[in-house]
């Protein structure tokens, strides 16, 4: 099964964009080295789940199919529309494809995902969506739905088990490591530099962190002088880093971070102090941080965690249940068009005037289900 809708549009302005932004990060994945695969358990298994496939003929069966959506929910504007994904490719497929898409919102808690779950597989559905809150957390919840016979497709996040069948998503550890590198080569190698992580907890902060503090440690001249959760968050990032500027002023040659809703909180704190605003490694395809960036010509690297992705989720859940050979890792770079890293100089043809600050792109649906949102400007 393949996204048809949407996508010729996404091809031809992304196209120019695809061709080029890719290098800081293709580097740092090519630059790790055997301590580092050793101690990340994470990188062990998405390094050996990129080459497998799994053979789900024991899933097979006649649809059509009640798919469970355990989601992060409706914590901020990413998982909002992420679930707004979902819903329009329920719709897209139709009722002979998937009768029933069952819902869980976790509000990015992993505590309230646990039982969630549970109740979902109760429900009998089946497979199962997971966006895991944590880990460790959700491990145990992963393992009961395998035993019970309901295939299991992790997305946007991991847990601590291979006991699933696939996982969309990217090299988080590589994401991290990438924008790591970028600040090593723009700052020269040398400066001190702010690290801001995502929620604690959940893979895709913790791994992106541990690839990014393992490429620091690869340069004598970078001096990491401190680090705080930002959990994703506009204003607690503006916060925590108005309380930096405080304690460290104009010291600071550059700032890595975990999300660009803290990058754009990041910015409004340097914006309203009236201070010139270092390097960045961590943006991404999201209009009010892109707005930031013209307006005040920022310089910086950008990864990408689209929120687009859960579609690839839920063709892979359709797909195992049809019986199809599914392979184990799905990264979103090759399968979403204008998913890739990018810097400045390419992000000026990601900006969308006519989205709202939050919306995080790229978007497959139709504006008027963002205008019904709140989404456009008006």
């Amino acid at each position: 099964m393949k996204i048809k809708l949407n996508f010729k549009k996404f091809f031809s302005v992304s196209l120019a964009i695809l061709l080029g932004p890719l290098a800081f990060q293709l580097f740092a994945a090519d630059a790790f080295t055997q301590q580092e695969i050793k101690s990340s358990p994470y990188l062990q298994s998405v390094l050996k789940r990129k080459g497998q496939r799994y053979d789900t003929t024991k899933f097979r069966k006649a649809g059509p199919y009640r798919i469970a959506l355990a989601a992060q929910g409706t914590s901020n504007s990413w998982s909002a529309l992420f679930d707004e994904h979902a819903y329009w490719y329920t719709e897209e497929l139709g009722k002979g494809v998937i009768s029933e898409l069952l819902y869980a919102d976790a509000q990015a808690s992993a505590d309230k995902q646990v039982p969630q779950v549970e109740d979902l597989l109760a429900q009998e559905p089946d497979a199962l969506i997971l966006v895991p809150m944590g880990a460790a957390a959700l491990t145990a919840p992963v393992e009961r739905a395998m035993a019970q016979g309901v295939p299991v497709v992790l997305c946007a996040s991991a847990v601590e088990t291979d006991n699933f069948v696939t996982e969309v998503g990217t090299n988080l550890y590589a994401s991290g490591a990438g924008l790591a590198k970028y600040l090593t080569e723009k700052l020269n190698g040398k400066g001190r530099v702010l690290m801001m992580t995502g929620i604690p907890g959940t893979s895709t902060s913790d791994v992106m962190e541990a690839g990014g503090k393992a490429t620091f440690k690869k340069y004598s001249g970078i001096d990491l002088v401190d680090e705080q959760p930002g959990n994703w968050s506009t204003a607690e990032a503006k916060r925590i880093m108005e309380t930096w500027l405080v304690k460290y002023g104009d010291s600071i040659d550059g700032i890595w971070s975990g999300g660009a809703q803290m990058s754009q909180g990041i910015v409004s704190a340097y914006l309203d102090k009236g201070m010139k605003i270092p390097p960045i490694g961590g943006g991404e395809y999201a209009t009010g941080f892109l707005k930031q960036a013209v307006e005040n010509d920022l310089k910086y690297g950008a990864w990408q965690y689209p929120n687009a992705m859960v579609v690839l989720c839920m063709d892979a859940a359709v797909n195992i249940l049809r019986g199809r050979l599914v392979p184990r890792f799905i990264d979103f770079v090759d399968n979403l068009p204008g998913t890739g890293t990018f810097t400045d100089s390419e992000g000026k043809r990601y900006y969308n005037k006519k989205w709202s600050d939050d919306v995080f792109g790229p978007i497959l649906f139709p504006d008027k289900r963002l205008e019904k949102l709140g989404y456009l400007r008006k």
